[in-house]
């Protein structure tokens, strides 16, 4: 099972690539990866409410206990927040 955090950008970039994100959007991606994992035989589960990721984490886990490889995606903010510890 693999978990992805998906928040459209690749926003730890924003100060090193700062003319190239202005000029080109270079650090805002996109994709639906969950939509990916199941075109390619897995389990994909798209998760946008935090009150869902236990259940995805529950259903994921099965899934995997069954043999069927897991992407689980959570959708989370862009907003940049680092640990001072």
């Amino acid at each position: 099972m693999s978990i992805l955090s998906n928040n459209f950008a690749m926003a730890t970039e924003d100060d090193d690539m700062v003319l190239s994100r202005q000029k080109y959007g270079s650090t805002d991606i996109s994709g639906n990866y969950s939509e990916f994992a199941k075109a390619m035989g897995g389990y994909g589960e798209r998760v946008t409410d935090p009150d869902q990721v236990l259940h995805a984490l529950v259903r994921g886990i099965r899934m995997t206990q069954e043999g069927t490889p897991v992407l689980l995606e959570f959708i989370t903010a862009r907003e940049k927040i680092f640990s001072t510890t």
